[in-house]
């Protein structure tokens, strides 16, 4: 099982679908769902049991859901390779939630999908996203052979607003602080890179989960 704090990310869970254990909460009228205890506790008793330093009234047991398989009718789907940040990935989570990506495959190597970290930053987005860890480069052969074009986002690639656009994408973001392996960079069809308007080029790269928004904000804006 994991944990999920707060109002609302509690009342994001409600609404997912997922198997809910417990909530323990210091307002349990503000929690109703069939097949679910709802536990009333002290603020004194949320403080212990909660990872936070400011505790929101609830929180909640939730078995992890089995993993699903990569689903190749997808028009979109984002790989990650190495992501070792709990909040960067928990910002990429929810960003893909936001531009309508429903499963992110990342490499055995990435920090835990149901780290508290990752949950909290989330925001409630991971409740709705496929979240699947497998080897990228089989994923990347598979892709290919359903017919999408990968394109791996470097330092030294072609423009973001000159790549090829095609009906089926793999976006593959990398660690924050090494970028995408060289074996799943070979793999990638095509190598972008966001433009830096910067002439002294005092800022070495972006975050990951800022990369990926601007990337993920062009890819989406004509589909």
């Amino acid at each position: 099982m994991f944990v999920v704090e707060g109002v609302k990310p509690v009342q994001e869970l409600l609404a997912s679908g997922l198997h809910i254990e417990t909530i323990y909460s210091t307002e349990t009228d503000d929690h109703t769902a069939p097949n679910v205890d709802v536990v009333s506790i002290s603020k004194k008793e949320l403080e212990r049991i909660s990872a936070l330093k400011t505790p929101n009234k609830t929180l909640a047991t939730v078995r992890i859901p089995t993993e699903k398989s990569i689903d190749w009718q997808r028009p979109l789907l984002l790989m990650l390779d190495g992501i070792s940040d709990p909040g960067n990935l928990g910002t990429i989570i929810r960003t893909a939630k936001w531009f309508g990506v429903s499963q992110v495959i990342c490499s055995q190597d990435c920090v835990d999908v149901y780290d508290h970290k990752v949950v909290q930053s989330t925001m409630g987005a991971l409740f709705h996203v496929d979240m699947i860890y497998t080897s990228l480069q089989s994923a990347l052969e598979a892709g290919a052979i359903h017919g999408f074009h990968s394109v791996g986002a470097a330092m030294n690639g072609n423009s973001l607003y000159a790549i090829e656009k095609t009906n089926k994408t793999i976006l593959v973001i990398g660690s924050e602080s090494h970028g995408i392996s060289a074996e799943i960079l070979a793999r990638c069809n095509e190598h972008c890179t966001i433009p830096n308007r910067e002439k002294e080029q005092r800022v070495e790269s972006l975050n990951a989960g800022i990369a990926t928004a601007i990337i993920l904000a062009e890819l989406t804006r004509n589909r």
